[in-house]
Formats: structure tokens, sequence, C-alpha cells
């Protein structure tokens, strides 16, 4: 193995390495790239700290130079993976979105899109993020309360789920259009929004429990029942979750919450095997080493909890992270079953969304319209 020495973090290696892996077959040698570009969530945000401090990682035993691009919504974060001018997008529940053509992914520019995955890691808690000062107590108090909803539908989701649990819609609260995930933040800090979803391992989450009015999350107890129900029949994704790492958080001052596989490392089916392979060796073999930078990384991202989370999440895995699980004798014949059948529904999918294309251009239809008219026909196919 060759090692590299570098005494900045923006000089990085002008040739492509061959590294030998722990954990490779004896004399095995992957080729690593010498620089790659990733998208995250928005800087501030804890998505954008969790894939910075890996790249850091990356940098520092490999020399591996990673570009990372920062959104705070969904398109602009998968839109420079679909032009492949990134290999992977750590994005969030916008990945399932995606592979359905729903929300954002209903228009005619996009639809069901051939995603898969290379890691999963899990959400350190989807709360409701309000001031310390705020007499907000309770899911309860939600009522007339100003809440952030956002161009996207992915975040937008997050605080219809709280309101959700309570019983609540959009028509009993004050919704509030913010441009984005830090954004809304600063405007609950601020006084202009009541209600947010906050991250409690996010920058932002620490710099606003540092103020003097403090931070503070709406609770969603495990006990009611209702709640709960509500939120699975909303999307089967969301499920609870008791943080303990994060902004006024500890084991002795946990928050009851939602939370789902966040971020999972997604491409599509068209980068190359060896590519993804390589990809998702790093992520793997180099967590004992970014796991010492974070304790959300070593709480959330574990090869172990990766692995758990694939088999609930209904994305499929690429054929380069099954290569590499394959080595190291992690994917079973039950893990094949189910990437099989997430794959023969995005085929499904994709010939649905072809016949409904045709359709609505014999129709002459107008693109406005078509959104409604593909979610109608995925619902009559049972989709």
């Amino acid at each position: 193995m060759r090692f590299f020495r570098h005494f900045q973090y923006g000089f990085f290696v002008l040739f492509a390495a061959v590294f030998v892996f722990s954990g490779a077959a004896p004399g095995a040698e992957v080729s690593i790239p010498k620089m790659m570009t990733w998208t995250s969530y928005d800087v501030g945000s804890s998505g954008y700290m969790m894939v910075g401090h890996v790249s850091t990682t990356l940098f520092e035993k490999y020399g591996i130079k990673i570009r990372i691009i920062p959104a705070g919504t969904d398109i602009p974060r998968v839109y420079p993976v679909r032009l492949k001018d990134a290999e992977v997008a750590f994005h969030g529940l916008g990945s399932y979105f995606m592979q359905e053509g729903i929300e954002d992914y209903r228009t005619l520019e996009w639809g069901p899109q051939p995603v898969r995955a290379l890691y999963f890691a899990q959400h350190p808690g989807l709360a409701l993020g309000i001031r310390g000062d705020s007499d907000i107590k309770s899911f309860k108090d939600l009522k007339g309360k100003r809440i952030a909803a956002f161009p996207t539908g992915v975040l937008t989701l997050i605080s219809e789920q709280h309101l959700n649990f309570a019983g609540l819609t959009w028509d009993d609260v004050v919704k509030v259009q913010c441009p984005g995930y830090t954004a809304a933040i600063r405007m609950v800090m601020e006084g202009k929004v009541d209600a947010t979803h906050i991250n409690p391992t996010a920058s932002l989450a620490y710099e606003m429990a540092a103020m003097p009015y403090g931070i503070r999350y709406v609770e969603l107890p495990p006990d009611y029942k209702e709640g709960w129900e509500r939120i699975k029949k909303r999307n089967a994704a969301y499920g609870y979750f008791k943080a303990t790492i994060g902004a006024g958080l500890s084991e002795d001052k946990p928050l009851h919450t939602i939370s789902y596989a966040y971020p999972i490392a997604l491409t599509y089916d068209f980068l190359s095997e060896e590519k993804a392979y390589i990809i998702t060796k790093l992520l793997h073999e180099t967590y004992p080493a970014y796991a010492k930078k974070h304790k959300s990384l070593a709480a959330y991202w574990s090869p172990e909890g990766n692995l758990r989370l694939f088999d609930d999440y209904p994305l499929p895995m690429h054929k380069g992270a099954i290569h590499y699980l394959k080595e190291i004798g992690k994917w079973t014949a039950e893990r094949e079953a189910k990437n099989q059948q997430r794959l023969k529904h995005q085929a499904e999918l994709k010939k649905l969304w072809d016949a409904t294309v045709d359709e609505a251009l014999a129709k002459k239809m107008k693109s406005r319209k078509f959104p409604a008219f593909w979610l109608k026909k995925r619902a009559e196919a049972g989709f």
C-alpha cells in the first residue's frame, strides 16, 4: 500500500493510486480515484457535517479529495448525480420519492428513477425544534402556531408528520414558506417561525442551544398509539426513535421523536460497478476512523446499522455494493431476494410510467396537468 502525506487539506495526489484494503481477497487491489464529487444537505446541517467528516477521513488515510456540493432542497442535491457530475448524493427520504416518482419527482422531467443505494445511515432524529422560551409545551399546543414549510416535499413532510401525530392539518396552523432547512432554523431563532425541523446533531442546533433562550423539541410520546398510527398511514418509512445525541439531549434526557434512514449514499444504476464497489468499501472500512470524529457517526453510521437499514428500507443495492458485501460474507440469500423484488418493483413502475407518458402525449396534455394524471394512474395500478 502506498502512503501519502499531505500538509494541507487542499493538496491532493496528482495520480490515481492502487491500494490493498483489509478484508479483501489475498492480493486483491482496487484503483482509488484521486477525486470524487458528492452532494449533501446544506451547510449547517448534520448531513453536511457528517459527510464532511467522512471526506476528511478519506483524505487523511488515502489522499482522496472529495468535493462536496451542499444543497438545501432535494432536486439540486440529486441533479448533479443524474447528470453524472457527481458520483453520490447523500440523500434522505427523497431517495424513496425518486424511486416511486412521487412528490418532487412526479413531473414529466423526472418520474421513477433507477436509483441504487451504497450505504445507509440512521437519522439522529426528525425533531420539530422550537425555542426554549416557546409557549409550545407539547404536540397538543401546535394548533394555530407558525410552522415551517418548504419548496420541496421532503422537509415539509417532516412538519406534516408532527401535525399528523397531533391530529392536525395545515388548515389548523399558520403555514410559513421557508426557502430551505437552515433558513427555517434561523427564522425560528429570530422568532419569525414557531417550529421547524431541526436535527438535534446539526451545528445550528448547538448554536441555538447556546443562545439565552436555548432549544427544545416537540415530544412524540411512544405510548400515544393514535398518533403513531397516523404517522405510519401517511408514510411507512417513518418510525419511532429515541434520540439521545444532540443539542440538549443525553441518555438521561432523551427525545421521543420520529426517524428514518438518513443520509443514504445514493447513486444511479449507471454508476460503474468498480466505482460503486470502491465507495462502498471505503465507507465500510474507514468507519473505525471517521467514527472517532463525532459521536453521531459512531452511533449511526456503523456497517451493521447499514445492513439493518437496508433490510427495512425499500431501495435496491447497487451491484458494486453487493460485490463488496459478498466479499465480506454479509450478502445473504434473503437480501438477494429482497433486492430482486425491489428491482422488479422499479421495472414495473418504469413500464407504467412509459405508458402514462405516451398516453399523455397522445392526449396533448399540458405539463402542469401531468403530475395529477400520473399519480392517478399510479394509484389505479396498485402502487
